[in-house]
């Protein structure tokens, strides 16, 4: 019955193509044909090698490394401004220049500081003198000697008058005891009374502040007469000169003029990102390369570590790093000020052990998966690892050295087929 039926359907479809179209039926067998290609390619498709590529998994031992770069700076730098409002007279660098210890580099007109410096020394003058004055007239030494006399000779006339009761003294003596008593209390009366008629301690001890002050004016404004002329404390380099330091300017207190830097002591500041400034320690080893030289590599190391972050504007939003110092301690006469730099800072090395490629690792359902090739199948492993540096992860489990494992997998590989690889170790 079920045959009848397929005969009859056959018929049926055979009598409604002969009745189609001529450019129909064409259309009709092309599609056929694309249909049955189509299957024929699919198949073998199912069959045939994906193309991969892939990394033989090795022992090795993992660095971990932070980045970094920035500037090469000055460690000592000795910086020149105008003490006083005053014209620049003479400035005998530029800018790049190198200047050796001594060298007088310029100076500013010092007359109107010299007359600062005299009047300050005059201003000292007169109060020394007037603190020697009520010195001289407030005699407080001659004041504690008489009293202490004083004291001595009353003492003494207590201890005769006891003698004397006991019979071991006679009259004179007790007379005599008591003459000294009065002449050494009426030197005690009249010492007390030239010291009140004159200066007071507390009058004497403000003109001694006073004193005091006025040196310390001479002081500054010796300072600031000697800082009109330019004198290099080191040799260095002249890093910067200010925008009016012009032979023949009119110069403002406090305006800077120049800067030296000493390059024989060289240093960078790096803003490393608060992810990373965990790992830092003070004395930790960092390598220094600068595109100005290439192929050299100069050692440092860690100098200070930022007490805080700082949160800066970028433009992806904002970025929050840690200001480190990094000292050279080499490259003298290589390295210059200004060079432009990088650093690598090595936080952690563990040595022997597994490396997994990151680029393996697939995240399934919070779990670590990656493709093993065995016998050209696909293998679907689960693994273990633990942090490694920016290229490979550490495996504690899941996969063994020297196996192959897939990297940068494609979307949609199963475990099961068969797969060739392309680039990376092959088997």
């Amino acid at each position: 019955m079920q045959v009848v039926k397929i005969r009859a359907a056959g018929k049926s479809i055979r009598s409604t193509v002969a009745k189609m179209p001529r450019w129909l039926k064409w259309i009709l067998i092309i599609f056929l044909a694309a249909v049955v290609v189509g299957a024929a390619i699919t198949v073998k498709l199912k069959n045939s090698p994906i193309a991969v590529e892939a990394n033989k998994i090795s022992k090795q031992s993992i660095e971990r490394n932070v980045f970094a770069n920035g500037h090469l700076e000055a460690i000592n730098e000795q910086t020149f401004f105008t003490p006083e409002d005053s014209t620049l007279m003479e400035l005998k660098v530029k800018l790049g220049d190198r200047v050796k210890k001594g060298d007088v580099l310029g100076r500013l007109d010092s007359l109107e500081l010299a007359r600062l410096y005299q009047n300050a020394v005059a201003t000292l003058s007169g109060k020394e003198s007037e603190l020697a004055k009520a010195e001289a007239v407030s005699d407080l030494l001659g004041l504690k000697m008489a009293e202490a006399d004083y004291n001595k000779a009353n003492n003494h006339y207590t201890r005769i008058q006891q003698l004397l009761q006991a019979g071991a003294v006679n009259t004179e003596d007790m007379e005599a005891a008591q003459l000294e008593l009065a002449r050494t209390e009426n030197a005690y009366h009249e010492a007390k009374q030239k010291v009140d008629k004159n200066a007071s301690e507390k009058q004497i001890r403000s003109l001694q502040s006073q004193v005091e002050l006025a040196q310390q004016e001479v002081a500054q404004a010796k300072e600031r007469l000697d800082m009109a002329i330019f004198v290099a404390q080191f040799d260095g380099v002249v890093t910067s000169i200010g925008e009016g330091a012009k032979q023949g300017n009119k110069v403002l207190e406090g305006t800077e003029l120049f800067v030296i830097g000493d390059d024989n002591l060289l240093e960078v500041v790096a803003d490393i990102s608060e992810i990373d400034a965990g790992n830092l320690k003070i004395g930790q080893p960092v390598k220094v390369t600068s595109v100005a030289l290439p192929g050299k590599t100069f050692n440092g190391e860690i100098a200070r570590i930022g007490g805080g972050a700082i949160v800066q504007k970028t433009s992806n939003g904002e970025s929050i790093n840690v200001p480190v110092t990094i000292t050279l301690k080499e490259g003298k006469g290589e390295l210059k000020i200004g060079y432009s730099v990088d650093l690598t800072i090595q936080t952690a090395e563990e040595k022997d052990v597994i490396a997994l490629p990151i680029n393996a690792l697939i995240d399934r359902n919070g779990d670590k998966i990656v493709y093993v090739i065995k016998n050209s199948i696909l293998e679907e492993r689960k693994v273990e690892i633990k942090r490694g540096n920016e290229l490979f992860d550490i495996v504690l489990s899941g996969v063994s050295p020297d196996e192959d494992v897939v990297v940068n997998p494609l979307p949609g590989l199963i475990k099961g087929q068969k797969v060739t690889i392309t680039t990376g170790v092959p088997k």
